[in-house]
């Protein structure tokens, strides 16, 4: 018989089974009035729509079907408009008459239900999506589907359930392909599973938690009696005791008519007979006040057994004639049932009831084989050779996958080692680079330092030079000059009173002194820069060197009276230097002379019409003249450009801040 039909009951997201026998620990009231609650707070159609259909499931589960239909009523209506709402509303219609009405009318229903969901990537719609395919794998194989109930549990509950990261979800769908292999009797296979469900059971959040203990209660009990199937004895009894934990606080729990058969079961196989009969017994009362179903049943069929292993024949006559008289029984069961009596009755010796029991075996025998008996034949042979074929491609496609899967990673390895190699070539290559550009960056910062340095090095000494040099031309023209000039009216005084060829010689060459003195003066600091200012200053420059041979044109623009003094020196010394090298060198007959400056810039252009020079000579030669027209223009964050044509002229191009 199906293990389905063993266990063929739901727990999670309201889904009942066909049978209408529900994992029931007590009734959730506190819960139930939870959602009554938050039912009438709700501000939204959808948040009173989920939590009408919640509703509906529970009222069913507790068998208050007119509460259940107004409630599902109410939450189908509330749906209408969204089309999650309106899928999850058909996962519960469904859900409602399971049981009552066609199955295909049913799964119908389901078909809807996916529909509407399976485009919505929202994980609460695929909750109810795994749902969905779990009463539709329950239907397949309550039609005898078993290959389509894998199918369905296994291909779309599971990796939905997944999906929607509801550990509920995926620990129900976990069980069901545990039952759907345990009709396959791939019990070792369904033990993995059943393990995976009751972890996933265990972590689930849940505002119920009697819910909660119903889904972790259920599969410890299939864990116990799978595990008794395997002789894995102490398993066993680890799952037995847990869920014996749980139901000693709920003795009305229906659960007991679950869990007596596989306690009884290994007190059986303890050899504790007397124990495992006891547990039988405590199943088989709760027969009482309830409607006839399989679980009384194979607890009657357990005790039959049980008591004939330990030679209690009478006895066990007696359960196997109460056991008959059930209306439930598939007609193989009835027959096997019949059969095994008439042996019983054989071992105490009445023969009589031994040959009544033997002929309706024969009978039913007969009736469950004649007609059909040519068909089952064909039928079995068809199914042996599709199952063998199945298998053949099965295991060929197994060996195919694992191939594909063994190259596959391999594949993978290689491209990972790639990717990783790929990758540390990357960062060595970045950090080096970085490191490169640190370094260079710190050079960069060590050259600029030490050129400021340099630059400050030499203003200080350029403004040195300059304040010392108008402190010699201070005391040239006050000191030597006022001693000089007091000589010479001396002088004239005397020659005034004796006329003498040598006094007026005298008196000559001290006036000739005192002008080259005065020349020497300003040329060291012109007296005129400090009281007149830069642009009356170059202006008498250039007419104090202009000559017969060379004309000297200034052209101004621009000049600011109030410009730092240093500023003004700066640029008077360098126009000076420009023009003593071009009347040297440059043989020319006319040099102009351009000083103009717009905001913080001053342009400086000297133009001459000579010979030219060798430009590289002479910056090799390190010249005082061309070394302080740099060292000044560097100070004032300047640049200096020299445009030299052989034979035509040169021309010097400076721009400086200011």
């Amino acid at each position: 018989m199906k293990y389905i039909l063993l266990i063929c009951f739901l727990v999670c997201l309201g889904i009942q089974s066909y049978s209408q026998l529900v994992v029931r620990i007590d009734e959730d009231k506190d819960y139930i009035q939870l959602l009554e609650n938050r039912l009438k707070e709700s501000k939204t159609d959808s948040a009173k729509a989920i939590t009408a259909l919640r509703l509906s499931y529970f009222y069913k589960k507790y068998q208050k079907m007119d509460l259940s239909k107004q409630r599902l009523d109410q939450g189908v209506a509330l749906a209408k408009g969204d089309r999650m709402m309106e899928g999850i509303a058909k996962y519960f219609e469904a859900y409602s008459v399971l049981g009552t009405e066609d199955l295909a009318a049913t799964d119908s229903r389901l078909i809807s239900s996916d529909s509407l969901l399976k485009d919505i990537h929202d994980p609460e719609a695929k909750k109810y999506q795994s749902g969905v395919w779990i009463i539709r794998g329950l239907i397949k194989q309550l039609q005898g589907n078993e290959k389509e109930g894998m199918k369905a549990y296994i291909n779309h509950a599971l990796p939905l359930a997944k999906e929607s990261k509801d550990k509920f979800s995926e620990g129900n769908a976990n069980k069901f392909v545990a039952i759907s292999l345990l009709n396959a009797n791939e019990r070792v296979k369904a033990n993995e599973y059943l393990k995976r469900a009751l972890q996933l059971f265990q972590e689930a959040p849940s505002e119920s938690e009697l819910t909660k203990l119903e889904g972790i209660l259920e599969v410890n009990v299939i864990l116990a009696e799978n595990n008794l199937h395997l002789n894995e004895l102490n398993v066993a009894r680890k799952h037995l005791d847990a869920s014996y934990d749980v139901l000693k606080n709920y003795p009305n729990s229906n659960v007991f008519l679950f869990y007596y058969y596989p306690e009884g079961v290994y007190y059986e196989k303890m050899g504790k007979y007397q124990d495992a009969i006891h547990s039988f017994d405590k199943a088989i009362a709760l027969q009482s006040g309830r409607t006839e179903n399989f679980y009384i049943n194979r607890a009657k069929f357990a005790k039959f057994t049980t008591l004939k292993k330990i030679g209690k024949n009478n006895e066990a006559i007696a359960v196997m004639q109460d056991l008959l008289k059930s209306s439930t029984l598939l007609p193989n069961d009835r027959n096997n049932y019949s059969n095994l009596l008439a042996q019983t009755y054989a071992k105490v010796g009445n023969m009589r009831e031994a040959y009544n029991w033997s002929q309706k075996y024969i009978q039913v025998s007969d009736s469950l084989h004649s007609a059909g008996f040519k068909k089952d034949l064909l039928d079995l042979e068809n199914k042996y050779r599709s199952a063998e074929k199945e298998k053949q491609i099965t295991q060929l496609q197994a060996e195919k996958q694992a191939a594909e899967l063994t190259q596959k990673n391999q594949r993978l390895w290689v491209w990972l080692l790639a990717v990783g190699a790929a990758v540390f070539l990357l960062a060595f290559l970045y950090l080096n680079n970085i490191l490169k550009n640190q370094r260079r960056t710190n050079e960069f910062r060590l050259k600029e330092m030490d050129q400021e340095r340099e630059l400050q090095v030499t203003k200080a000494f350029l403004e040195g030079e300059d304040k010392e040099r108008q402190r010699i031309a201070q005391d040239l023209h006050d000191g030597l000059g006022g001693a000089l000039s007091g000589i010479k009216m001396k002088l004239s005084g005397v020659q005034s009173n004796f006329q003498s060829a040598d006094i007026e010689n005298s008196v000559q060459q001290l006036d000739r002194s005192i002008v080259e003195l005065r020349r020497i003066a300003h040329n060291m600091m012109p007296s005129n820069l400090l009281r007149s200012g830069l642009e009356v200053a170059l202006k008498d420059l250039c007419t104090a060197l202009s000559n017969h041979h060379t004309q000297i044109e200034l052209q101004t623009d621009g000049l600011n009276q109030n410009l730092n003094q240093h500023y003004q020196v700066n640029i008077y010394r360098i126009v000076q230097e420009l023009l003593s090298n071009a009347l040297k060198h440059a043989d020319a007959d006319h040099i102009l002379v351009q000083v103009i400056q717009n905001e913080g810039q001053v342009f400086i252009t000297v133009e001459d019409n000579g010979n030219g020079f060798d430009l590289d000579h002479a910056k090799a030669s390190n010249g005082m003249g061309l070394s302080n027209i740099r060292n000044r223009v560097n100070i004032m964050k300047g640049n200096l450009d020299y445009d030299v044509m052989p034979g035509e002229g040169t021309i010097v191009n400076i721009e400086l801040a200011v």
